[in-house]
This record gives C-alpha cells, structure tokens and sequence, in this order.
C-alpha cells in the first residue's frame, strides 16, 4: 500500500488487543471517526489492522475541579488558546496485515498511525481479489462511501441468522443479500445462482417475482416462481410462474402423516398413543383393502374413504385394539386435518409440491418463493402455514439425505421470514402451535452435512428455538430490543463492548455482520448495499389517501 501522511501515535501502554493514539491536529475534529480502520506500522516493519472505538476530545481548561472551576461557574471567559488540547483515541487492534495474522507483540509508543483505504486494499486486508471466485462483496464499512466486505459463499452450509427490530431494514439486507447471491462470480467471466426457498411473511420479496417475470431472468437465476395457497385470488390471474401450495401425503412416512395429523390437531404436542393408534388404523384400512398401499392422500380425497376410516376406527375401538379416550381424539384429529381439504384445497391442487419440486429447484438455480403475506394467504390461519412448512421441510430433508447418498451435490438456501412463528423457543414464546420445530430442528442439525442451509430472519430472536439458532453461524444483526441484547451476544458468540453498546441504536440500515461467512475472525459494521430491485412493500402514502378522500 502506498505512504501516507501518518494520523496520530501510539502511546504508551498498548497490547497485543488495544492501544491508545493520540490524533495529531491535522486529523482531529471529525476526520477520524468511530468504526474507521487505521493502520499502525510499528518499528519492525509490522502493519497492524486496528478499528476506531471511540474518540475523546481533552483539555486540560475544562477538567473536573481545575483551576477554571469558578470562572466557568461565573462564565467569565476562560484563555482556551493557552490549554492543552488533543484529542485520543482508543484503537482496537485486530491483526497483522496481509491476512489478519494474530499479533505477537503489541505496538509500541511512538509507532505511527495512519489511514487506510479500505476500498483499495481488499486483498492486503483481507486475502481476497475482488474477482475471487465464490466470494460476493456486500455493503460498504460504515465510514466509507465504497468500502464492501467479502464473504464466501463456503459458508452459507453452516446456516445463517437475521436480526432486527420492525423498521431496522432486515428484509431489505435479506434482499440485498439475495441479489448478490444470483450473481456469484464462478470465474471465467461466469456467475451462478444459488438455488433459494424463500418463506415470505410479509410480501418483501415479491418484487423479484415481478422483476423476473419482466425481464425473463434475475441475474444468473432464470426464474423466479410464486407459491400461493389454492384459495387465494392470485391463483384466479393465471400469471405466469405463479403455482398453488399443494402437498402430497404420500411423500411422508407413516409415522410423520400420523405425528402431523396429532400435531395439528393438538397444536404442536405429540400424544403418543394417538400417533401410534393413527398409525394402526391405517395399516388396518390397508390390510382390509379400503385403500391402495401407502395411498395416504386418498383418504383425505374421497369422501367414502374417509367415512370408512371413521368406521374403521370404532372397530378397533371396539375391539379393545385402541382405548375409547385415544379413538375419541384421533377422530377428531382427523376431522380437524380434513379441513385442510375442505377448507383450503391443499390435497386436490396440482401440481404438487414433492420430489421433483425439489430436483427442479436445485437444477435450476431458481428461487421459490412461498408468498404467506395477505395476498397470498388470506384467511389463512398460523397452524396451516405451520403445517405446510412442516410438510416442505420434511420433504426437502428427505431429498437431500437422497441426494447425500447417492453422492450428488447439491445446494440450496432455505430463507425463513418471522421464523419465531415455525421453530418457537417455548419457553419463551407461546405462539399456540410449533407444527415445524422439529423438523426445522433436524434440518439445522443434520442438513448442512447435506448442503441444505437455514436462514431464519427474525425481529425477536430469544424467541426462536435455541437448538435451531444455536447452529447458525453467520449473523447480520441490525439494531434489536434491549431485551434480545444478551441472547443475541450469547448465540453470537460475544461482540466487543464498543459493538455490544450499539446493539440497540444501530440506524436504518446499519448491520454488524459476523461469523462463518465472513472471511475475517471479526465483527464488522457495514451499511446495508442499495437495492437494485427497489424494495415497494410497506411503503404507505397516508396523506395521499387523506387528500383523496377529502376530494
């Protein structure tokens, strides 16, 4: 990196972890800021990487109990030109550059500090090229205009977490995020999508449904497909990529059709006579010929048959093969699971959603987005988008444990908006159902050995489950409640205290980012990039309607 004029100087009583610089007056008086990097070059020819953590104006005219004590008190002019005035500033060092080696010794007083450019320095600083594959650059460091940060797609597998209060600019740094991940650089001027699942909440990503219907690709994806439930007016357009949400109880095992059916019943808790008494009644349907081997669906689709597992039901009932309590309940169980059908149509649309979803999604490189906001589920009540979340994670575990075992490759980003509402942490959050906890426990658990990756965005992450969020390795915190700060230092892994006192005031857009994905072992705060597609969803015109109406 090329000389520059030096900034400050080390002081005495520097460590290996920190140091004090006192600013000289050329670079005082809000040129150096907090958070900026500065490079300290010691004796020994080192380069050491330190971040600003605070600036503290002094002078010695304006001390505690000083001799100007009573003039000020007075405000009888005080002679500011005879004081003392510097400003310090508290560096925290963060490693040996090129490459971020662990500092052995501590710099010493007299080093000099200077700025550095960032934006011009990727690889001195960080070890990576702009045009390094598998790497996407992301943002800008706050306190520069151009300066991203890398992060490499190696580790999306380890699962990844958002954070942020209503307003702080989650979706939009999720969106941002998934911009540049249907641009990844493979080298060879060539860039790749990575096929992506995306649970939609609240409608923010519908705007790359729309972006891609338009223009025929979204970068290097080339399509983006919308997912709504049969009973929603979207599906009467007839617009193009837009599908229903429809299941096939056939690509379940017994054991899961019949947990699922107790589940939503019960919101959530797992009775076990009833699961195994599900169980016997539909082994029983099939040894007396009332369905097709493992032809789940049909007893929910025909009328007949659904009647005769009634009917079947009360003969085992009878027969003292299940207790009257546990028949009682799972009749109603299965009243209640009928209403998925009847109410909702999730059975009888087409086409369903099941293996080939997902061997098309991951060939590819699309995006599918699950739309649960108003338009794309009205009506539809907590439990059901449970259950069909349930439903999908089972599927996509399956495939890709598939996958593993036939040593096929493959990816794929499951993106999960209010994530509180399907892996609750029940101790803390009693949300009335948690239908895909479990699941969504087994897929952070187990999938990243298959290459399926979580991302569970949240606005209140003490209220996902602690299994679930404990196997995330990369967070992009953006400003949370004062109540989530320890949760959030905890599953973090710890922020430095300048970091950790930020937690709560972070501005629109700001987002410390730490973790796996993030080639340096630090936190980093950055400013969310602008949005190539722009975000439109929750944009209000308040006093446009109150002049329309007032017309």
């Amino acid at each position: 990196m090329e000389e520059r004029t030096p900034v400050g100087v080390v002081l005495s009583g520097a460590s290996t972890k920190n140091a004090i610089c006192q600013l000289f007056e050329h670079a005082e008086r809000g040129r150096i800021r907090e958070g900026m990097f500065l490079q300290i070059e010691t004796h020994r020819d080192r380069r050491i990487l330190a971040r600003v953590t605070s600036i503290i104006p002094q002078n010695e005219f304006y001390l505690p109990g000083d001799a100007w004590t009573e003039a000020r008190r007075k405000q009888w002019d005080v002679p500011e030109n005879l004081a003392r005035k510097y400003e310090l500033c508290e560096l925290e060092l963060l490693g040996e550059i090129p490459k971020l080696r662990e500092i052995s010794v501590p710099p010493y007083a007299g080093d000099k500090v200077f700025e550095i450019d960032v934006s011009k320095a990727p690889e001195d600083i960080f070890g990576k090229k702009f045009d390094s594959p598998g790497i996407i650059w992301y943002g800008s460091l706050l306190g520069y205009n151009n300066a991203p940060i890398p992060l490499d797609i190696e580790g999306i597998p380890m699962h990844c977490a958002v954070f942020g209060v209503t307003g702080s600019g989650k979706s939009y740094d999720v969106g941002a995020l998934i911009e540049k991940l249907v641009r990844i650089n493979a080298g060879e001027n060539t860039q790749l999508s990575l096929p992506m699942l995306i649970i939609d909440a609240n409608a923010d990503y519908i705007d790359y449904f729309e972006y891609c219907n338009k223009n025929g690709h979204f970068g290097a994806c080339p399509v983006v497909t919308r997912y709504v439930f049969p009973n929603s007016p979207e599906m009467r357009m007839h617009r193009a990529n837009t599908k229903p949400i429809a299941i096939n109880l056939n690509n379940l095992t017994l054991r899961d059709l019949a947990e699922l059916i107790v589940q939503y019943y019960s919101g959530g808790e797992k009775n076990e006579l009833q699961v195994a008494g599900i169980e016997s009644l539909i082994h029983y349907m099939d040894q007396r010929g009332d369905i097709i081997e493992n032809d789940f669906q049909s007893i929910f689709l025909d009328d007949e048959i659904f009647r005769r597992s009634l009917q079947r039901l009360e003969e085992l009932r009878s027969a003292g093969d299940i207790h009257s309590a546990t028949a009682a309940a799972i009749r109603r169980g299965l009243n209640k699971f009928m209403e998925i059908e009847r109410q909702y149509n999730l059975l009888s649309e087409s086409p369903r959603l099941e293996k080939k979803f997902v061997d098309d999604l991951t060939k590819s490189r699309g995006i599918a987005i699950f739309d649960f906001s108003a338009d794309g589920a009205p009506g539809v009540p907590l439990s059901l988008k449970q259950l069909v979340i349930s439903y999908i994670s089972s599927i996509l575990y399956q495939r890709f444990t598939e996958y593993k075992l036939k040593q096929e490759e493959r990816y794929l980003l499951f993106i999960i908006e209010e994530a509180q509402n399907y892996c609750p942490n029940l101790s803390t959050y009693n949300v009335g159902y948690s239908l895909a906890r479990e699941k969504l426990a087994l897929i952070s658990t187990q999938g990243r050995k298959f290459g399926l990756s979580l991302c569970l965005v949240s606005q209140r992450p003490s209220f996902i489950d602690p299994i679930v969020l404990s196997m995330c390795n990369t967070f992009f915190i953006h400003r949370i409640s004062p109540e989530d700060v320890s949760f959030v230092k905890k599953v973090s892994g710890g922020l430095p205290k300048d970091l950790e006192r930020r937690l709560t005031t972070l501005e629109l857009g700001e987002v410390i980012v730490t973790g796996q994905m993030s080639v340096v072992p630090f936190p980093l705060v950055i400013k969310v990039p602008t949005r190539e597609v722009p975000h439109t969803s929750g944009k209000t015109d308040v006093l446009g309607a109150l002049r329309r109406l007032a017309e």
